[in-house]
Parts: structure tokens; sequence; C-alpha cells
């Protein structure tokens, strides 16, 4: 089946899953069987478009701009295919590397947080809300989930950041190598390099840095131990996928997978889980002190005894590959902050003035984000989906999101996916479709989308 999506929609789950727009998605329950991967693809076809005052999908984020609203029909795609009707996809283009070494793909893990509670609203009807904030930069109106990457991009020319190391052995991958990468005209310019970088196995514990009274207080026993057992079960999970079921995977499928479970093998991607939960805060203490950044008890938001069993954590994480709007040109890696901002404003007028399509690139590919020129955002990304129905103190205490190795909570709310809800049409791109099947797959049993939106 087909599904195609209508140009208006009123719904604001763009918002919360923007940034989990998926060209391949893997699922870890299979319909009416469990224990077991699913897999479920999703792409779009060539879209018809319109010019309005729209709500423009950005990264994890949701902002407003004038941009494009459109009619799709979502059908299966491999990023190294050929598409009818378009040029055909070069020898030497990015992905088509990646997938021939695939220690050139960035893999993150996400954890994307929600519940079922009792409206009063509604006469004690059952509502669903995902945990939100509000957007750092005032660019868009909610973020969602918490990533850390395992492995990605930095500047060569750049050190990593805390908690990284460069991968050995050293792997490099030149600017060049993006078709958005300018080679002639008058933005000619010389490349650079990026430098891959991984997480290390041991960036949350004491030793791992000479300030060992800073690293305490990032050093959490209980919860390296859950993410260790999450990490196991998804080993075996992907594990016997790829035994079982290799004969019905496409090459895409079967090399996703693969690149996913050989990240997930190594010893440093506990530390990656461990990671994005304590951005979550889910398991942080109710009470922090941001003086001298300890706890100022020993209540958790969410204690371990009555948390999700890391099995069932596995079984509900999905895969997804996102291939991103990148800026065209690529900025220079000495381009300020402010200019930066000012291309991702300046995009969407851009890319009319030139006639480039914003929804797909010369070889017909769909994009599934619009993204900064940080190149780490073409990814695999491993989302687990969390259910904190009755788990929280009270339905008011919400656990604020940290920096990977902050201390500073940066607050949140849950947002009932009822009162999420625009009234402009919505420039949802090739979303739609892929949102309705990730929705549903983060919440499971939840229609979040009526017939009327969807044509079979």
């Amino acid at each position: 089946m087909m599904l195609c999506t209508k140009s208006t929609i009123a719904s604001l789950f763009l918002v919360v899953f923007a940034g989990l727009h998926c060209a391949s998605s893997f699922s870890s329950v299979r319909h009416g069987s469990h224990g077991q991967l699913m897999l479920s693809k999703s792409t779009t076809s060539p879209p018809s478009q319109t010019r309005t005052s729209s709500t423009v999908i950005t990264h994890n984020s949701i902002s407003t701009s004038t941009y494009a609203t459109i009619s799709n029909c979502w059908t299966p795609q491999d990023l190294t295919k050929n598409n009818e009707g378009f040029l055909p996809i070069p020898p030497n283009d990015y992905i088509k590397k990646y997938q021939s070494n695939p220690q050139l793909w960035p893999v993150e893990f996400f954890v994307i947080v929600f519940r079922h509670v009792k409206s009063p609203h509604q006469n004690g009807k059952t509502t669903t809300q995902i945990l939100v904030r509000k957007s750092a930069n005032g660019t868009s109106k909610y973020g969602v989930g918490t990533g850390v990457p395992v492995t990605r991009w930095m500047l060569s020319l750049q050190s990593p950041p805390r908690g990284y190391q460069v991968a050995k052995p050293e792997i490099t991958f030149d600017a060049s190598n993006f078709p958005e990468f300018s080679t002639g005209g008058e933005d000619s310019r010389s490349s650079w390099k990026y430098s891959k970088i991984d997480i290390c196995k041991d960036a949350f514990h004491s030793d791992a840095t000479t300030d060992e009274d800073d690293m305490n207080i990032f050093e959490d026993a209980q919860l390296q131990e859950y993410a260790s057992n999450i990490r196991q079960q998804l080993q075996q999970d992907l594990s016997q996928r790829l035994q079982t079921d290799k004969e019905e995977l496409s090459d895409w499928d079967f090399n996703v997978l693969s690149t996913v479970n050989s990240v997930i093998d190594n010893d440093n991607s506990v530390a990656a889980i461990q990671g994005s939960f304590r951005m979550s805060g889910l398991f942080g203490y109710t009470c922090y002190n941001t003086v001298d950044s300890t706890a100022s008890n020993n209540q958790r938001f969410v204690n371990f005894d009555n948390a999700p069993s890391p099995t069932s954590l596995a079984k509900s994480t999905r895969i997804y590959t996102m291939f991103p709007q990148m800026p065209d040109p690529m900025p220079s890696p000495t381009s300020t902050p402010q200019e930066l901002k000012e291309e991702i404003l300046s995009r969407p007028r851009r890319m009319q003035e030139i006639g480039r399509d914003p929804h797909k690139d010369k070889y017909g590919r769909v994009y599934t984000h619009i993204s900064t020129s940080n190149v780490s955002n073409t990814i695999h990304g491993v989302y687990i989906t969390f259910d904190a129905t009755d788990l929280l103190p009270g339905v008011e205490d919400v656990p604020p999101a940290y920096d990977l190795f902050g201390t500073r909570p940066i607050e949140r709310e849950f947002v009932s996916v009822d009162d999420l809800k625009v009234t402009e049409e919505v420039e949802v791109g090739a979303a739609l479709a892929k949102l309705k099947l990730l929705l549903e797959s983060v919440i499971p049993r939840i229609n979040l989308f009526q017939d009327s939106l969807l044509d079979s």
C-alpha cells in the first residue's frame, strides 16, 4: 500500500519528531511476534508543490517560515539506488562511500520519552504526552530527544570535545566528497578534512580525567549497569535478525543493520547509551544543588527498581537513517555562529532563487530533515523509546534535560499530542507518512492519525 499525504495537516506531531524522519527504519517488535526485529522501510516519491507561509521542519524542531507545502506519496527508498527521472547517482557519491566502508557512518543513540495520563479536562480520558523542551535558539518551538553520538565527524583541525577521542586507526573524510561542496565559480576554494571521533568507553569514569573530583559528579554505577544491559540485549536482537533474516533483507537494509550492530559491539556504545539517558534527566535526582553540582537527596525522577527492563527497552528500539537537506554551498569551517544562523534563515529564499528543490537532491533522494552544516547529520540513529507512565514521583514532576557533561538543568515539559497543533499549513516534505509509522512505533496501540488525514 502507498500512503499519500494531503498538503494541509493541523498537527504539531511534526514538532516532536521532526528529527526522526527516516529513509529506513527497523522495529524490534514484529506484528504478532515479539523478540524479533521487524524491518519497515519508507521513502518518498517526487512531490508537487505550492507556495504558502507555513511551518518548516528542522532537525529535532519546528520553525515558521515561508516555504513550500506539498502533496506527497511515499514508497521505499534505497539511498544508493538510482531514481527514475533523475540523474544517476555517481560512483563517488558519499553515501556509496559510506556503504562501501561502514566505518564512515556516524551513529547516534537517542532517548524519546512519552507517557499516558488521564486528562482532567477530558472527563478522565487517557491522553498521550511527549516530553519536549523549548527551543534553545528561539527559531523553533519544541525539541525532542536527547542524543549522544557513538561515532561522528569533527573538523580535523579541532580537538575532540570532552569524553571523545580521535578514532584509532584514524579515519578522515574530505569535505569535497559532499555534493554541497563548491568546486567552481566565485565560491571555488580549497577543501578541508573531517576526522572521525568516538566516545570514550570510560567517558563517565573518575579516572577518565586528571580532575577526579569533577568527574565524580557524572559517574553513576547504576546507570552504567542499566545501559550495559540494554546494549547486551541490542547485541542479541540485532545478531539474531542478521542471521535469521539475511536472505530477505536488501543489500541496503543488511548494511544498515550490520553497521549499527558493529558499533554496538564496541564497548564504548555503553557510554553513549548511558550519556543519552543522563541527558534525558530520567534517572537524575529530583533535588539538585547547582552550586556544588551534587544531589540534595537520593530520590531519582525514575527509580531503577520501577524502570522498564533493559529487555523491553531494547525491544522498543528503532533504527532510522537520516538524509538531510544540507547548506549549498557548504559554509566555510571558519564561519561564525551568526553567519551559520543567517544561512539557515535565508536558505529557503536562496533555494527558491536558484531553483533548488527543497525536498530532494538532484538524484531524487528525499530529504528527511533540514540540517545545519554539521555533516554528521547524515546518520544511523538508534532511538530508544521510554514509556514513563506512572514512573515519575508526580504528574507535575518533570525531569529536566542536561548537556552531556553539563550540570545546568534545561527546562522541559510534557505536551499532549492533542494539544500539539497548529492552524497553518505544515510543510511536511517526506515526513507525514514516516511520522505516522514512527509514532505508531513509539506509542504502541495508539492511533495518532485519523483516516481523514491519509488516503490509502
